[in-house]
């Protein structure tokens, strides 16, 4: 695969994690499912797709549907400390169990990705409790931050 391909659909990847993250938006705001069914399903298709044209898939990542289902489904608002401390923990393990079934699959080059992606769960835990910036644009952000290394697992080991 030339250089120019791998770099379409890797601009591709960030175009299907802007719509995810979208959707995760909107499913804050109304609308549960959106974040939950939709959101997870674009981008797991996104990702999986992405695996299939650069040869790297196996059935076994069409299980990260479920975990980003589980991830999206999550509350992710709450008013304590703890509270948001457990469900934005539990959201970001959702995402990164992603990650760890990518590296399950995909071999040893992949846990160069998964080290920094469990450092940016942590980061996003970080976001959410200090929750800087207005809900809606932080749901936004957290949801592409922590899923941008989802969308790097596909290019592992060239093509």
């Amino acid at each position: 695969m030339n250089e120019y391909t791998i770099g379409y659909l890797a601009f591709g990847n960030l175009i299907g994690l802007s719509i995810a993250s979208l959707f995760y938006m909107l499913g804050g705001r109304a609308g549960k499912w959106r974040r939950r069914f939709v959101g997870s399903f674009i981008l797991a298709t996104t990702v999986c797709g992405t695996a299939f044209l650069m040869g790297k898939f196996s059935p076994l990542q069409l299980l990260i549907y479920p975990c980003l289902i589980f991830g999206f489904s999550l509350g992710y608002g709450a008013d304590s400390l703890g509270g948001k401390l457990i469900r934005r923990t539990l959201y970001a393990l959702g995402v990164c169990s992603a990650g760890l079934i990518f590296c399950l699959t995909l071999g040893a080059s992949a846990w160069f990705i998964f080290i920094p992606h469990i450092g940016i769960g942590l980061w996003s835990i970080y976001l959410g409790i200090k929750n800087p910036i207005h809900a809606a644009a932080e749901e936004l952000f957290i949801c592409a931050i922590l899923n941008i290394g989802l969308c790097m697992y596909p290019f592992i080991g060239g093509g």
